[in-house]
């Protein structure tokens, strides 16, 4: 998917001569989203709204469900990337915020006393249970602790998405991600590789467009904002034809520019669904504060860690051998 990182890196968000997309055929979006008013698309000649693109899907508001169950899954499958507000209560995120922000201290301490630095993305650290992503942006799989109060926060919100795109026998893990202050622009990355199609008959039957494999629920703990640095989606990247379309548009006559990434903005308690496959990057942090983040990893049974090592070469996953937390449970890390 770099193609597409460079096209949307690259263009502004302006959409001209929209009505002639005629190079390449994207998946029909449903009626629903065909009839949407949205501020980047131009009428066609004909006076009709135009079907929107995934990419066109650029704010908060536009990928925003949560009342119609059969309008919310056609969205998370079609643009890769959904916000479900006020999914949890703020009280108790506010809680689990405190314990966040201790444990990421935590981890520094005792990263450092074992002579890391967590600044430095050259020497980072790298524990089974503990993880630099880059300099100050911290990976905390920490088994039964982020299992047990206060991060057993209630997921009655999120459910019925994760239930629509992968079944009732969804496997569940979590993690928290820590944008220290310092922590800098992320690379547009997947969180996890498509399954090639030979692996998925193995399993489920064959389907023209593969459904998910795996969801990521990101909890914020904190409102995010410019100052500390809210992760940007491209919208459609879990799909394979996203690139090839990008790719005949730019070449086509009369075709428009891409649009630009979906920034969330989105406040402490809301959550963020999407597709393990969809391009995201997580911002700098140019404030004076933590930004925590809870994660919640829903997978298909058959699509667990060694099937994931196993796709992406041996890399991923839980990182070292040795714990940085030896006092919390493995499970779930």
């Amino acid at each position: 998917m770099l193609l597409l990182t460079r096209r949307i890196t690259r263009h502004p968000a302006v959409l001209a001569n929209a009505a002639r997309k005629t190079s390449w055929a994207a998946p029909e979006a449903p009626s629903w989203l065909r009839r949407v008013e949205h501020w980047l698309r131009p009428p066609a000649p004909s006076g009709d709204p135009l079907q929107l693109l995934p990419w066109e899907l650029t704010s908060p508001a536009a990928l925003e469900v949560g009342s119609d169950s059969a309008r919310d899954a056609d969205l998370l499958a079609y643009a890769g990337v959904v916000v479900r507000r006020n999914a949890v209560c703020r009280d108790a995120v506010a809680v689990a915020r405190t314990r966040a922000e201790e444990l990421a201290a935590e981890a520094t301490r005792r990263a450092t006393a074992r002579g890391a630095d967590a600044g430095d993305a050259s020497a980072g650290f790298h524990f089974a249970d503990a993880s630099q992503r880059g300099p100050f942006r911290l990976d905390l799989r920490l088994g039964g602790a982020l299992e047990a109060p206060p991060f057993d926060l209630p997921l009655d919100a999120i459910w019925p998405q994760v239930r629509a795109a992968l079944g009732e026998d969804a496997v569940l893990r979590r993690g928290l991600v820590v944008g220290l202050p310092g922590a800098s622009d992320q690379a547009y990355h997947a969180d996890a590789p498509r399954v090639p199609p030979e692996v998925w008959a193995e399993h489920e039957s064959a389907t023209r467009t593969q459904p998910a494999h795996s969801l990521v629920v990101f909890l914020p703990l904190c409102d995010l904002n410019e100052a500390n640095g809210p992760t940007a989606f491209l919208p459609g990247s879990h799909q394979r034809w996203t690139s090839d379309a990008l790719e005949a548009e730019a070449d086509a006559p009369g075709s428009s520019t891409a649009g630009a990434p979906a920034i969330l903005d989105v406040d402490a308690g809301d959550a963020i669904i999407f597709d393990s496959r969809t391009q995201h990057a997580g911002g700098a942090n140019r404030s004076k504060h933590a930004r925590p983040i809870l994660y919640l990893v829903f997978a298909r049974p058959w699509f667990d860690e060694k099937l994931h090592r196993r796709l992406v070469g041996g890399a991923g996953g839980g990182d070292g051998v040795q714990r940085l937390f030896p006092e919390f449970s493995a499970s779930g890390a």
